[in-house]
């Protein structure tokens, strides 16, 4: 009895021993990247740079950053990511650290220059992404430079973008579905673009007032094939399901009055039917919000009932106009972004066979109607002033 004691407290005290974690890496051992930028190099190389936090210097619980010495960036070239990140892993002495990565930045050159597919090869195959980073294309500068500009706001400018995304309710435009929408045959992309304007006055800082947000409508090939601005990316996104939250403004019907609503739960439906036989295809996108006034400078007492259904039935006619100019427009450069080949593709599996390998064509051909329906749900705290 007294061995069987013995030999039980040896193999504890061993087993207590040898059962520790041996390849746990100590956050004071790892180097968090917050965001990436992918640039054109020479002899066709690329160029990817890393924002890193330098958690030595982030504030404790209550405090702010200050000054610039909370990230460095790290670039280094090579013939695809795997091997510009190991140069970069080089220098450094803590380990490159992917899975928190709110933001990639891509240079228009790089799109404009070379197979954007090719990188989501090593995002969707690696692990250690987590494939929930935001995509943003950047206009008049290198994504490099973007990494280095200084936020008013925010720690870092790869922050500062992705909460204004989230802020203005702009969604889906992860990595993830990307690479999703790329290999599918019925959808194209769009991206969110940054707008850098040159300094003025000689100026060596750069901040976000010189950042202007726009849209990029992507080919299959991932190739820019048009820009859309705030507003029209706005209308693009709803019906592309890709926001829940908005804001308009419309004028009145006497040209110097407005009203201004903000728009929530967003929605839409895609309706097809078979026109001249089989083959021709009509399209009904259904789009529906609620609305809240926030403002009324018309003439209007909102007070009487039958005053707000004339602003609702107007503002379904203004907003409808307004989305069908962006849908054709859209339509126009052949890229669908809403989705509508893949909801051709579920109800039309036969017909969609044989069309797909030349949606672009079929999309700019296809007649596609927009519907608006509004439900006011509030006038406000008062009727008339």
């Amino acid at each position: 009895m007294v061995k069987l004691v013995i030999i039980t407290c040896i193999s504890f005290i061993v087993l207590s021993v040898s059962s520790g974690c041996t390849d746990f890496d100590e956050p004071n051992q790892l180097a968090f990247v917050i965001g990436t930028a992918i640039d054109c190099a020479d002899n066709g190389e690329m160029e990817i740079s890393q924002q890193i936090v330098i958690t030595s210097q982030t504030p404790s619980k209550g405090g702010s950053f200050s000054g610039s010495n909370n990230y460095i960036i790290l670039s280094a070239k090579g013939k695809d990511i795997f091997e510009a990140q190991q140069k970069i892993q080089r220098e450094t002495s803590r380990r490159l650290m992917m899975n928190h990565r709110i933001l990639i930045a891509i240079s228009e050159e790089f799109f404009n220059k070379n197979d954007v597919r090719k990188i989501f090869d090593k995002l969707g195959r690696d692990p250690a992404n987590s494939l929930r980073d935001i995509i943003v294309l950047i206009k008049g500068s290198s994504a490099k430079q973007f990494l280095k500009m200084k936020h008013p706001m925010e720690p870092l400018s790869s922050i500062g973008e992705d909460k204004k995304l989230h802020t203005n309710a702009i969604r889906s435009f992860s990595s993830r579905t990307l690479i999703i929408e790329s290999l599918t045959d019925g959808i194209r992309s769009m991206l969110p673009v940054i707008q850098i304007k040159q300094p003025k006055n000689n100026s060596k800082i750069m901040n976000t007032n010189m950042i202007v947000s726009k849209y990029a409508v992507l080919d299959k090939q991932l190739k820019v094939r048009g820009i859309l601005d705030d507003v029209e990316g706005g209308r693009a996104g709803w019906m592309s399901g890709n926001e829940t939250v908005q804001g308009v403004t419309i004028p009145w019907k006497d040209g110097k009055s407005y009203l201004s609503f903000r728009l929530t739960h967003l929605k839409r439906r895609v309706h097809a039917t078979s026109v001249d036989g089989a083959d021709k295809k009509q399209v009904v996108m259904s789009v529906k919000a609620q609305a809240y006034l926030l403002e009324n400078t018309t003439p209007l007492n909102l007070s009487d009932v039958n005053n707000v259904i004339v602003i609702q039935n107007y503002m379904d006619e203004q907003l409808e106009k307004e989305l069908q100019q962006t849908m054709d427009k859209v339509q126009s450069w052949g890229e669908d972004i809403f989705g509508i080949g893949e909801f051709l593709h579920r109800k039309y599996p036969y017909w969609w066979k044989s069309h797909k390998t030349e949606w672009e064509q079929h999309f700019k051909d296809i007649d596609v109607k927009v519907k608006v329906n509004i439900d006011f749900k509030s006038i406000g705290m008062i009727g008339k002033l």
